[in-house]
């Protein structure tokens, strides 16, 4: 009886039965109910509930009154939900948000108890029992925000957390462990500055308002913060393995260490640690896979060496030359290793062999060292049996099947401690006077160990030779494999033994996926250039990845070290071209179906030539794609034109990018002698250049002189020369000029490129001063684009245009709806340089509005965002806006700190806003 009630206090008191909600009475009643569920069991006397209902003012029926509120809840709840003891009563019935959140807080689920909030707790009820314990839940609240918030900055969410900080301690302005979790997120982030100045208009608040310094643990962080202190990252302690006594017949293996060994100080720490603790298994295996000349045997014999006084009695060490054509056989290695141990005579049976090597190893600390292992049926009958020893095993493949092992994929060296091991070798003198040059040369060489080692040792045995020259003998791609050969090294060599493994299905995939210039290439990707459907396609790239001849940073995106790719590409295969023709239909397909999903209606998809293809572009791959492009265009027998319409979609379903002006500038170069393929390139570049306006104009004209018919490529430039009118200020000039191509577009029945360009009219209008006209536009280009997608705009550039055309003709309300919808579909479709776009335009309202905690806390999201695209006119702009809302919130100091960053970028941008700022920067100053 009454299992299943379930009550609610975090929002309104509420009560359900099962699905269905209970009609629980007036407010008065509603807090009867509320006072027994806050006692969570226990009684509460009459006392107590008449105290909770009047205070001091009760009727002189209170009594009655309140018998009559439990028989209502009882006829509610059921006869035996309340019970009376005494004269008091107990909720005998059901469960409450109130006690799941208790239970939740004392397990550390912060987030979860969080979420239990559905608004002001005990809503619509008044008095002062409601208004102290609201007060005493609210305290709870936030104390679970400020736990939920350190969570949050222990799991690295240091960037993420800083809005919501920021609004927070403008709500709670002395509450010190919230402004010392936003110093530390700020600091975190990059934004010492900032961090600095939230101490700073702390400590100003504390001493205005209450008369008292800061925590000593507030004060103790701005210590740390301004001192850069290293203990604000975490330690790990390592434990020490115990000493095992000494035996006879002692085998000492080990190669030399490596006296120059540099770098890796991660890894070294990691094997290190598990061996010692035997943190992976009863049989410790620390298993490193890696390209060739990443340096998995230095690696392995520098941590043997670390370890070898925890191993007293002996160190085993084999090269069991798996990567080459004649691996050893495991019973020859047993052998070896049976006579090291002190025996004479080894059995003649590989299985003898290894029980008898588990046997001699059973009661010993022995460290086996398997270097450059084949495979696993290689590896397993050399390990042993006992937990007393450890192994490491080196291979080029991943030993998967390797039981109990942690594996380790070692990559190639950070810039850092690749520039120390040139250094190490070549000579701090040299290096110094040319650091650039040096910097430039081991990235030239991919990082990668064994190649630098090569680069370096040619340096060291020529002292005439200059940094600078050698780095030029390595820019070159097609020499750079033959320049990186000293004595017996050869990182052309090294690869080969590799290569020549694979059988001819790998070996062609091998060559084919170095074909395009892209970075990383997708799964989809992959099976268009090696003309196989995905799954098999996987199959193969997931091999190559295993015998560490490609690279997979995530599920299905694959790429190949630098050198490796440069190895590749030597082995010239006749379908290279073939291969790049089929990633581009492809991608042109994929671009069509993105952008037909965002924009129906508009006729572009349909003038580009595609495959057939399911798939829909992912913005992610627009830089790859767009280098890729680039490369098709240098071909002799490019089709150009269709490479601009592949850029030209792109930049309407994708983020902006640089790359996109680089593809353009080639394409313009290129398409000289094909009028089309340049008007529509040099269209683009007009729409999308920061060149001067004189260059753009000259474009836009360009484009519209070499059409020859091509009616889209003369209204979008028409258009766009619109764009440029306004941006001149000529509003009147651009009002015609956009109502040109925008009749144009209505003209060829293109009713999607004509929403669009109306809603760019719409602020030209708006700008003229012409609102009336401005919002219908803006208003006919939404209902155009909701027509097309069904009765929803499918894009958020529309409901985004409208906004803004409602935020110049000052509809602030209506504008900050329309930006929220656009914010929310920008988000789902990856635009993140608009989230933070139209989120900085919301800041911006609501700072007029003066509510300046929202603006805070959009500025924060919107500066978040766009930090990540990197789009630095906007994350100016955001700057300015944060600034002033933090100095109308009284955060002068960071507010100040805002707004000199914002003018960094104006000014280093030339932009016209470092006025304003400069203005603004006046005020705080004064």
């Amino acid at each position: 009886m009454g299992d299943d009630l379930r009550f609610s206090l975090l929002g309104p008191v509420r009560a359900w039965r099962g699905g269905r909600e209970l009609e629980l009475g007036s407010p008065q009643q509603r807090l009867v109910l509320a006072v027994l569920l806050l006692a969570e069991g226990r009684t509460v006397g009459g006392d107590q509930l008449l105290d909770a209902l009047w205070g001091q003012a009760r009727p002189r029926t209170a009594a009655n009154v309140l018998r009559s509120y439990i028989s209502r809840l009882r006829a509610v709840l059921g006869a035996d939900a309340v019970a009376s003891v005494g004269d008091g009563y107990a909720l005998l019935a059901g469960t409450g948000d109130v006690a799941e959140l208790r239970m939740l807080y004392g397990e550390g689920r912060y987030a979860e108890a969080l979420a239990l909030w559905q608004g002001e707790p005990l809503a619509g009820l008044g008095g002062d029992y409601v208004e102290a314990q609201r007060a005493r839940l609210g305290e709870q609240r936030l104390a679970a925000l400020e736990h939920r918030l350190g969570q949050d900055l222990d799991a690295g969410k240091d960037a993420e957390v800083v809005p919501e900080l920021t609004a927070l301690c403008a709500e709670h302005p002395t509450r010190e462990r919230l402004r010392g979790l936003l110093m530390l997120a700020l600091y975190r982030s990059g934004r010492q500055a900032e961090a600095i100045g939230v101490y700073t208009d702390t400590r100003n608040l504390l001493a205005d308002e209450l008369g008292v310094d800061p925590s000593p643990e507030l004060a103790g962080l701005y210590q740390q913060i301004i001192s850069a202190d290293p203990a604000l990252g975490r330690a790990t302690a390592r434990p020490r393995a115990a000493a095992a006594p000494a035996v006879r017949h002692v085998p000492r293996q080990l190669p030399a260490d490596v006296a120059d060994f540099t770098g890796r100080e991660s890894e070294v720490e990691t094997m290190v640690e598990a061996l010692r603790s035997g943190e992976t298994s009863a049989l410790v295996v620390s298993a490193v896979a890696g390209t060739g000349g990443v340096g998995k045997t230095a690696l392995a014999v520098h941590v043997a060496h670390r370890l070898a006084g925890d191993y007293p009695d002996g160190q085993l060490f084999v090269d069991l030359r798996g990567s080459g054509a004649d691996p050893l056989e495991a019973e020859l290695v047993l052998g070896s290793f049976l006579r090291a141990l002190g025996l004479e005579e080894a059995p003649e049976e590989p299985a003898e062999r290894a029980a008898l090597f588990r046997s001699m190893l059973a009661d010993r600390r022995v460290l086996v060292v398997l270097d450059n292992a084949a495979g696993v049926a290689q590896v397993r009958p050399l390990l042993p049996g006992s937990a007393t020893c450890g192994v490491l095993v080196t291979s080029r493949v991943r030993l998967i099947g390797l039981t109990g092992a942690r594996q380790l994929d070692l990559e190639v060296l950070g810039p850092v401690a690749a520039l120390r091991l040139f250094t190490r070798i070549v000579g701090e003198q040299r290096v110094t006077a040319e650091r650039g040059a040096a910097m430039e040369l081991v990235a030239a060489c991919g990082f990668l160990p064994l190649a630098i080692r090569i680069a370096a040792a040619r340096l060291a045995a020529r002292p005439n030779w200059s940094v600078a020259g050698m780095g030029d003998r390595l820019s070159d791609e097609r020499r750079r494999l033959a320049e990186l050969r000293a004595g017996d090294l050869a990182i052309e060599a090294t690869f080969a033994l590799s290569y020549e493994q694979l059988d001819a299905a790998h070996a062609r995939a091998f060559r084919l996926l170095a074909v395009p210039d892209s970075a990383d290439v997708s799964l989809q990707a992959a099976a268009a250039l090696l003309d196989l459907p995905e799954p098999e396609a996987e199959s193969v790239c997931e091999a190559l990845v295993d015998v560490s001849m490609l690279e997979s940073l995530s599920p299905g995106r694959y790429r190949f070290h630098d050198l490796l790719r440069v190895f590749a590409r030597s082995r010239v295969d006749p379908e290279a071209d073939a291969a790049l023709d089929r990633l581009l239909d492809y991608s042109a397909a994929a671009v069509a179906n993105r952008f037909r999903s965002l924009f129906p209606g508009d006729l572009r998809a349909e003038l580009l030539p595609t495959g057939e293809c399911e798939d829909a572009f992912d913005p992610g791959e627009t830089d790859g794609l767009l280098s890729v492009v680039r490369q098709a265009a240098t071909r002799d027998h490019a089709d150009r034109y269709r490479l601009a319409w592949i850029v030209d979609m792109l930049t309407d379903v994708a983020p902006e990018s640089v790359a996109f002006l680089h593809t353009l500038d080639l394409l313009v170069a290129r398409a000289a002698a094909e009028p089309r393929a340049e008007g529509l390139a040099r269209y683009l570049r007009s729409s999308l250049s920061s060149a001067d306006r004189a260059a753009r104009r000259s474009d836009a004209l360009a484009a519209i002189e070499l059409a020859q018919g091509d009616h889209y490529v003369t209204a979008a430039a028409t258009a766009a020369l619109g764009v440029q009118a306004f941006d001149d200020g000529d509003y009147q000039a651009s009002v015609e000029l956009l109502k040109r191509g925008v009749e144009i577009f209505a003209g060829r029945g293109d009713r999607g490129a004509q929403a669009l360009w109306l809603g760019i009219l719409a602020r030209s209008l708006a700008a003229a001063d012409e609102p009336g006209q401005a919002v219908e536009a803006a208003r006919s280009a939404y209902r155009v684009h909701a027509e097309l997608g069904g009765g929803t705009p499918r894009h958020p550039w529309a409901p985004y245009q409208l906004a803004f055309t409602l935020q110049a003709v000052g509809s602030l309300d209506e504008a900050l709806r329309m930006f929220g919808t656009a914010v929310t579909g920008f988000r789902e479709i990856g635009e993140l340089d608009w989230v933070g776009t139209a989120t900085t335009r919301m800041a911006d309202i609501h700072l007029a509005l003066g509510d300046h905690v929202s603006a805070l806390e959009l500025a924060e999201q919107g500066l978040a965002a766009l930090r990540e695209v990197d789009d630095e006119h906007w994350q100016g702009k955001a700057l300015m806006i944060l600034g002033q809302a933090l100095t109308a919130t009284g955060q002068q100091e960071r507010g100040h700190a805002c707004y000199t960053e914002a003018l960094e970028i104006f000014d280093r941008l030339s932009l016209p806003e470092a006025e304003d700022v400069r203005t603004l920067l006046a005020v705080v100053k004064a």
